[in-house]
């Protein structure tokens, strides 16, 4: 029975292992395309890989209690991921906003404590509004991708497409330092890769 048990366990990790690795080579792809193609209709990629990669939740109900699971794929390959927290200095409005959102030098943090810390804030007619990691990744991705879902945001135009741009590749781009991948490599070997592709099809026309 123990040999059962763990033999389905063990593919049942392969299986995770599998889509998570698929989903971060979508996202490197992607960030390269907006990177250094300017192909903005893959921002909806980038933030939807980044939502199932970190912040996929499922509600539902057990004994009648409202409970949220947890469906990330990082948490299916990894029971405790631990990311690179973000700087203090990026807690900002519309005027200063870059792709290093994250402090390399500080220790990483779990993934509950990472969704929760702030992204993003400004002032708006007096008030500070703020706005969490894990609202702007689920927010952004529902509205890149067309859902239709009420928006938690105080304002829907609170940030700009501009540095909604900036932010989805710096997001991802901490993600891939967190995980230790190496993206200004992969991101060669891609393009590398695509080139290829092309001289073969070009070849055989």
């Amino acid at each position: 029975m123990e040999k059962k048990n763990r033999l389905v366990f063990t593919r049942s990790n392969a299986a995770a292992k599998r889509k998570f690795d698929e989903a971060i080579t979508i996202l490197e792809y992607s960030v390269m395309l907006v990177e250094f193609f300017g192909l903005q209709e893959f921002n909806n990629i980038i933030a939807g890989q980044l939502r199932l990669i970190l912040c996929e939740t499922k509600n539902t109900r057990i004994k009648r209690e409202k409970v949220t699971i947890d469906q990330s794929l990082i948490k299916k390959i990894n029971p405790n991921p631990k990311l690179y927290p973000i700087k203090d200095s990026n807690q900002m409005g519309n005027d200063h906003i870059t792709e290093e959102l994250f402090d390399y030098t500080k220790q990483r943090i779990e993934l509950k404590l990472w969704r929760n810390q702030i992204i993003y804030k400004i002032d708006i007619e007096g008030k500070t509004q703020e706005i969490k990691v894990i609202d702007f990744i689920k927010e952004t991705a529902n509205k890149i991708g067309g859902a239709h879902a009420e928006s938690s945001f105080p304002n829907k135009s609170i940030i700009s497409d501009g540095h909604t741009k900036i932010m989805l590749i710096g997001i991802a781009k901490g993600l891939f330092k967190s995980i230790g991948r190496d993206y200004k490599k992969h991101a060669s070997l891609n393009l590398s890769h695509i080139m290829q592709k092309i001289e073969q099809s070009t070849l055989e026309d």
